[in-house]
Parts: structure tokens; C-alpha cells; sequence
């Protein structure tokens, strides 16, 4: 589940129409950082661990190529390797708005539900998020995980050659 609790945020950066898109390729910077976290059923101490692990920012690294900055939906809708299939019913990001509703899902691992709401330029993404995730049916424990927190992004430079 802790991949999903990943991810989720991360795919609505590019859950967007492509036409309404003006990022620019290159390295991109992401930094998650979630300021509260219920997991209703958890023992006290389990709950305690979790939100000191999530309560660090996150933060990652990547390659935005031309073809993904044009139409980051494409890279949402069909990810490589991490099995997500994600639907998106409000989807705003234009003129320097974000507003994005989705929920993602993963053979094995539940069901994110995330919305996003920020702004961007060109080079940078300022939001905050808040996510629901369910484990699959049947797991036992706690049947749901509500955080929410603030992403940040920025383009550091070109991709290296």
C-alpha cells in the first residue's frame, strides 16, 4: 500500500488535457509532504509510525521528455510498470490552474481516490492534495487510509544526454 500512497499524487501531475499543457521538458523535482494523516481502526503505535514515515517530504527525480510534457495523460494512462489503472472525472490544468479528481487502482494493492487543486507556470507546481486509499477487499486491518498534504515540483535542468 505504501507504493499506492506514493503514486496516487504523483499521477494527477499527469492526469491533465494534453492540449491545456505548457510544461517544460527536463528534469522535474517532486516533493510530497502529507501534514495529516487518519487511519481509522490502526493500533496507536502503527499510527504513530506511519505518520512520522509519511510526515518526511518525499521527494523524487525524473525526465520529462517533449512528448510526455505535451500530453502527461498519456504517461498517466499508460504507465510502464506500475500497473495503476486511473480514471479522471474533473480535470483542469490551464491557465496556470490545477483542479484534479481521480481514482486509481492496482491489481492486489486497492483503490486511491485523490483530488489536487494548485498552480503552475512553466517551470513549477505548487498544490495540495488529499487522498483516500482501500485496501483490496477481504485485507485485514484498517479498511482505509485519508491523508492530505502539499506537492511541489520544479524544473532543475535539462535531461541528462
Amino acid at each position: 500500500m505504501k507504493k499506492l500512497l506514493l503514486l496516487a499524487p504523483t499521477a494527477l501531475l499527469f492526469a491533465c488535457s494534453p492540449g491545456a499543457v505548457s510544461l517544460q521538458p527536463g528534469m522535474w523535482e517532486t516533493t510530497v509532504q502529507f501534514s495529516t494523516i487518519d487511519v481509522p481502526g490502526a493500533p496507536p503505535a502503527e499510527l504513530a509510525a506511519m505518520r512520522a514515515m509519511m510526515a518526511r517530504p518525499q521527494t523524487r527525480s525524473e525526465c520529462m521528455t517533449p512528448e510526455q510534457a505535451a500530453n502527461p495523460t498519456q504517461r498517466m494512462m499508460n504507465p510502464s510498470s506500475n500497473g495503476n489503472a486511473c480514471q479522471f472525472g474533473d480535470s483542469v490544468f490551464a491557465a496556470g490552474t490545477i483542479r484534479v479528481r481521480g481514482t486509481c487502482s492496482a491489481p492486489g494493492r486497492g483503490t486511491s481516490t485523490t483530488s489536487m487543486d494548485g498552480t503552475f507556470t512553466a517551470t513549477t507546481m505548487q498544490a495540495t492534495i488529499s487522498s483516500e486509499i482501500r485496501p483490496p477487499a477481504g485485507t485485514q486491518g484498517p479498511q482505509s487510509v485519508r491523508m492530505s498534504g502539499t506537492l511541489s515540483a520544479r524544473r532543475t535542468g535539462d535531461c541528462p544526454a
